[in-house]
């Protein structure tokens, strides 16, 4: 389920702090979360969530509403600067593969759940995207849109407020770019091609 239906009404992230506390006052930094801290969130949100990508945006949601805005802040400019230092050729390469095709902003929703599998997925892929192929990903089941919306949510829950940009995410992409006609990502990638490939 996409987040315009966590925003608009279909399903909303759960809020899971005290009944009507007094919101915190919006705050910016560029500070970014501790790397080791990060991961823990985002391995407990997976362990909680049993691998579930839709449940783990869910599970994130119950960790950072634990946390006050700032901290909420940090972790979302952390996140975005994992997913900027994935703006890669090579990884896009890989979810073109996986997905059938894979538009920018598929590929920006891509490296969120890329993040969401964890400190050694992330990477695993980051240095060899042929590794994304023993995970448990289903296409025809699993959106990859959500993760990468659920710090926003949470911060304004919290605040009130929208939430301040942060950082600056990277936006130039970098690596080898690939031919989408012949057979270049299915010699570049033949782990990935065999399980996920659309001949």
């Amino acid at each position: 389920m996409g987040i315009f239906d966590k925003l608009f009404g279909k399903k909303s992230i759960p809020n899971t702090t005290k009944q009507n506390p007094p919101p915190d006052p919006p705050q910016d930094t560029k500070e970014l979360m501790g790397e080791d801290r990060f991961w823990k969130l985002i391995e407990t949100s997976k362990v909680n969530s049993q691998g579930n990508y839709e449940k783990q945006q869910n599970e994130l949601a119950k960790e950072l509403n634990k946390l006050d805005a700032i901290d909420i802040l940090k972790f979302d400019n952390r996140f975005c600067t994992f997913r900027g230092n994935a703006y890669k050729w090579e990884l896009w390469g890989a979810a073109y593969i996986m997905n059938g095709g894979c538009s920018d902003d598929c590929f920006s929703d891509f490296r969120g759940w890329l993040i969401g599998q964890g400190k050694e997925a992330y990477y695993n892929a980051m240095s060899n995207p042929e590794t994304l192929s023993i995970l448990n990903h289903d296409m025809d089941n699993v959106d990859w849109e959500g993760l990468s919306y659920v710090p926003m949510i949470c911060y304004e829950q919290k605040t009130g407020n929208q939430m301040p940009k942060g950082i600056q995410e990277n936006i130039e992409i970098t690596g080898e770019e690939w031919e989408e006609e012949g057979d270049d990502l299915k010699n570049k990638y033949p782990k990935l091609w065999s399980r996920w490939g659309f001949e």
